[in-house]
This record gives C-alpha cells, structure tokens and sequence, in this order.
C-alpha cells in the first residue's frame, strides 16, 4: 500500500512560525488563509525538509525573495553580509552572530524525529589524526589567533549531525553530488517554472506514459491539442519552448499563444508527474487559470497523485478553488484535507477541515480562506 510523506508536520522557529503543529495530513492538501499568515512560508518549510536541509536548498529559497543579494554563480566574493542573510530564515529574523535555536522540521512533535538546521560559529582545527575539525565557538569567546567562521549544522532525526562551512556553500566549492539525495520534491511558484525546470521535467517524462497525463492537462483548456514538444536553437537547451500541434493546422504554434493558462497547466502537469514517491509543492494554484478550469486540475491532482504515490500540498485564497478542491475530494477516495492558518499575536494556528466538514463550511458559505 502506498504512503505518503507526511503524516503530520512540526515547524519551530522557522520564518513566520515560532511553532506550527499540524496534527495530521493528507494525500492532498490545500492550504488558506490571509496575507500574512505563513502559506508560502509552510511550502518552503516542507521543500528543505524534503531536501534534507540542504545548503543549496537553503540559498535557493533565500535568493528566489531577494534576501541574498548579489549572489550569482561562480561569485567567489562572499561578503560577511550574505553569509549573515541566513537570519533571514529565522523566527523574529533573529541576528545569526548570537546562538539561535534551530530550525525544526519534520512529522510528530518530539526534535528526535525532527530534522534541525542551525547556523553557528566555528573554528577550524587539526586533531593529530590530521583531520580538520569544525568546533563550535561563542563568536565573543574564541582565543587569539582563532578566525571564527559560519558553519551550517544540520541533524536529520537522531543520525550523526553534519557541519558545513557557509562560505565554501556561497562560492559554490562544496559540490551538490557531496549532499544527501533527499526525497523526490517539487515546488511550484505563484509565478511557474521556469524555462529551465520545464526543460528538465520534460526530458524526464518525454516518451513515457506520463505525456499522456501532460496532455490531458492541456485538453482541460484547448480540447484541440494533439501533441506537445520543446523546441530550441541547437545548442541553448536552456532557451526551449514548449509548442503544440492542434487539430486542423499544419504548423505547430507556441503553447503561450493558446494563453497563459496554457502555460500555467503545462506546468503544473510537469511538475506533478515529475515529483512520483516524493511531494509536490504548489503556491497560488488558481494562479494564471480561469475558475472553470479548477475542478479539472483538482480531479487530474488527486488521481495522478494516488497513481504515482505523491503528497501534495497547495496554497490558495480562492474561494472557487476551494469549492472545486471540495467537490474533487469528495468524489475520490484518496483523503483530502483543507487547512486554515490565522495569525493569533505572534503565532500561526493551524485549523483543520476534514472532507465532510469542508462540505458543510461550502455549503452554508462558511468563511474558510
């Protein structure tokens, strides 16, 4: 029998929340609530944690909302200040040159089953051995002579932790193939996948079984679509776009000219059947969709999502996706759960709706985003 991810799900200290404790989740999962509230945030929570807290994880989500300025590849001048942007990550954006409570991410409550990220001070010694030791230091205590550094300590449950140096991760000298796999994870942005992910998850599912459910995606909004490709100047994979044959004319066109819709669906359809065993991560999902097409996608997720053993976990402040994540649910026999953050002083409290409780709340018109 197929399982999935998360059961439930424990965040401390970990941007907008102090701590957040869901007591349980499901197969697919739809996230409301006000501005504000830590929707996005959760998302990005559930991507580290599905990359093992990993320190490329960590600059990417820190880059994608402008808070690592001027890092770009193969940038080998690391200023104190980037390195210290990690604070960014923090409950309360807390100064990372005092010691700070770490991140906590992961299923039930107790921190030996959560994964912890923390950032550190370090000095660097040789043992006789002649290995080189990151030791943890109190930035104002270190002797003469010690340069402390900023060290990245990640704990996943009660494994052996590890400690890497920040300003190595920054300059791109610790090689990704040196981080643990993780789990199969796929995060969606408000605004889409870029044109590298799109060519990517393509060349992982192109000439498979899992086109199929690409194009049916497609055929929710331009029933004429009869096959999809990427295409690009030899040479500059990068700059592929995605084109579409439709019925009754000879020449392929470009899908963004169908709409952004089109756009929008292809997206979400290739990152769908490109997170199989692992999660899937979406943010604003009616973003860029008209709302007759919702219960299309919600009823294409939750059955893609069973046959391909994925969790899901969306956010939306639409009421028209609500309902149409409502009616999906209830017409499948995966579980779905709708969850509502609110914002009570400094911290965020999860409130949850079942299947049936999210039936009577659409039926009477209950506020639930």
């Amino acid at each position: 029998m197929n399982t999935y991810l998360l059961d439930s799900l424990t965040i401390r200290h970990f941007r907008a929340f102090r701590e957040l404790h869901i007591p349980s989740l499901a197969r697919v999962n739809l996230i409301t609530g006000k501005n504000n509230v830590g929707k996005s945030c959760l998302l990005e929570a559930l991507w580290v944690y599905a990359r093992r807290g990993t320190g490329s994880a960590l600059i990417q989500i820190l880059t994608s909302r402008d808070e690592m300025r001027g890092l770009q590849q193969g940038n080998e001048n690391v200023t104190e200040d980037q390195a210290l942007a990690f604070k960014y990550l923090y409950f309360g954006r807390k100064d990372t040159r005092v010691p700070l409570e770490p991140i906590e991410i992961g299923p039930g409550i107790t921190s030996e089953k959560l994964l912890s990220i923390n950032i550190g001070w370090y000095v660097v010694k040789s043992s006789e051995s002649g290995r080189r030791d990151m030791l943890p230091v109190n930035p104002d205590e270190y002797n003469a002579g010690e340069s402390p550094i900023l060290g990245l300590r990640i704990q996943d449950g009660d494994m052996e932790p590890s400690v890497q140096r920040l300003d190595l991760l920054l300059e791109r000298r610790l090689a990704r193939t040196l981080e643990p796999k993780g789990i199969p994870a796929v995060l969606v942005p408000a605004n889409g996948l870029d044109s590298k992910q799109i060519s990517e998850f393509w060349d992982s599912i192109a000439l498979t079984s899992l086109e199929d459910d690409v194009l049916a995606s497609l055929r929710f909004i331009a029933p004429e679509v009869q096959r999809v490709n990427l295409v690009g100047d030899e040479g500059y994979s990068r700059n592929r776009v995605p084109f579409v044959k439709i019925a009754h004319q000879d020449a392929p066109i470009p899908l963004r000219s169908l709409g952004e819709g089109m756009n929008r669906m292809f997206g979400l359809a290739l990152a769908l059947v490109n997170a199989q065993n692992g999660i899937l991560l979406i943010d604003e999902i009616e973003s860029g969709l008209h709302y007759s097409a919702y219960l299309k996608v919600w009823r294409l997720i939750f059955k893609v999502a069973h046959e391909l053993n994925i969790q899901v976990v969306a956010t939306s402040h639409s009421w028209d996706a609500i309902e149409a994540f409502q009616q999906a649910a209830n017409e499948d026999s995966e579980k779905g759960l709708l969850i509502r953050l609110s914002r009570k002083g400094d911290d965020i409290l999860p409130t949850l709706f079942s299947e049936d409780e999210l039936a009577i709340a659409t039926r009477d018109q209950i506020e639930v985003r």
